[in-house]
């Protein structure tokens, strides 16, 4: 079987697909169909945003309806989840006191959808390996599907930012957000020996890197770049294999930029000048600013999930004359960590920043008990990246944005099971 030339000792698709079909086909019913329904989403995701919320959001109003029947509720303990919740509610109760409650109230509500599937995948539907490994091949087929996309849309339409199969300007968060656990685990392979397999994801690997730079997404560029520098070093990596995986990664991107002057120009001299911390005068820092404001304007609970849309323009940036610059108001602050002060104020801010970080240490502990997994040892890349400080993001309270980090956030954090009590034995 093919999966036999992409599997290495620590990671083996080929008995996988075999123990996982196994392992499906012995479930009840109900929790095959909707194992099965998990392992689509990847190709779900290349439809279009509505879909793909349904997918999710569906699946975690059947894991709470399945917690309930079962009552198990021991996961909620953890304090990734534990500071989720507070957060939601108390976004909840900035919205009822906000100028326009309704609004707000309804943008805040829908939110915990994207922590309840995180849930739903940990606790749940990839609590096993096999069916890990199951969702990393699904992913891998999605990844080549959608990068054989963007060459087309690259060959038959060039332009500066592609669009297909969405009609929208994310395609790059397809490969770069979603796909990212997969990424990893590609990278970390591609660097721990000379085999069939490392051959395979190294080009698969450089294959992602160079069609995301053709999407012209500089944020999502970067997420792959830097993750694959540090993908490269944490797990088993030979000195060799590693330096000539940066060198042809460099190459890559190179000819890209050679053969694409605009894009060359895009990722290096405009995006120097539109860094929101060194250039206040762009519309990137404006939005930052923006953002900034309105959170010392109500800075103990802010003006409501999504609100700074409707309430950026009314700001009179004379009262904060001491930042530079001055405001862009877009639907949102265009970084995480602003908006949540703007929107949920500093408690906000801080629910905010309890939860980013409970989920990378949980990623990590793992590392230190199932090293010889990539799929564990990688994990914790992912919440470091997709919640580094000092980048732009999608809106915190958004729709295409949360559905691709959410995803790869669940699939990395179900590779920690520590949170599992341990059962009662008879001695």
């Amino acid at each position: 079987m093919l999966l036999k030339y992409i599997s290495i000792n620590e990671i083996n698709f080929s008995s996988s697909w075999e123990n996982g079909l196994v392992k499906i086909k012995a479930m009840s019913s109900f929790e095959k169909y909707f194992t099965i329904f998990w392992l689509l989403g990847p190709f779900i995701y290349l439809i279009e945003r509505d879909p793909a919320d349904l997918w999710l959001t569906s699946i975690g109003v059947i894991f709470l309806l399945r917690c309930i029947k079962k009552k198990d509720w021991d996961w909620t303990s953890q304090i990734w989840f534990k500071s989720a919740l507070v957060l939601w509610l108390f976004g909840l109760f900035s919205a009822l006191t906000s100028m326009d409650p309704l609004f707000t109230f309804q943008q805040g509500f829908v939110w915990i959808r994207f922590p309840i599937y995180v849930a739903a995948a940990q606790v749940w539907l990839g609590q096993d390996r096999d069916i890990r490994i199951l969702m990393l091949l699904t992913m891998l087929i999605g990844i080549l599907l959608m990068c054989g996309i963007l060459i087309a849309e690259t060959l038959m339409e060039p332009k500066p930012r592609l669009s297909w199969p969405y009609n929208d300007l994310v395609p790059g968060s397809y490969i770069a957000k979603f796909s990212l656990p997969l990424f990893c685990v590609l990278i970390a392979m591609a660097v721990s020996s000379k085999s069939k397999a490392g051959l395979f994801c190294y080009i698969v690997g450089l294959l992602s890197i160079g069609v995301c730079a053709l999407t012209g997404e500089r944020t999502n560029f970067l997420i792959l770049a830097c993750g694959s520098v540090l993908a490269g070093l944490v797990w088993k990596p030979k000195l060799k294999l590693y330096l000539a995986l940066i060198l042809v990664q460099l190459l890559t991107v190179i000819s890209v930029f050679l053969v694409r002057p605009d894009l060359g120009y895009n990722f290096t001299n405009a995006f120097v000048k539109q860094i929101p911390i060194m250039n206040t005068d762009t519309g990137y820092w404006g939005a930052w600013r923006g953002g900034i404001q309105q959170g010392l304007m109500t800075p103990i609970k802010g003006i409501g999930p999504s609100g700074t849309r409707n309430t950026c323009s009314y700001l009179d940036s004379s009262h904060t004359s001491w930042l530079p610059g001055e405001n862009n108001c877009a639907n949102h602050p265009h970084n995480f960590y602003i908006q949540l002060f703007a929107e949920v104020g500093i408690i906000g801010l801080i629910l905010g920043s309890i939860m980013f970080i409970s989920i990378a240490v949980s990623c990590f502990k793992i590392r230190k008990t199932n090293f010889n997994c990539p799929m564990a040892s990688t994990a914790f890349i992912i919440p470091f990246g997709l919640f580094f400080p000092i980048q732009q993001f999608g809106s915190f309270y958004g729709q295409w944005g949360n559905l691709f980090t959410w995803f790869a956030i669940a699939l990395a954090l179900s590779q920690y099971q520590g949170w599992r009590k341990p059962k009662n034995t008879l001695n």
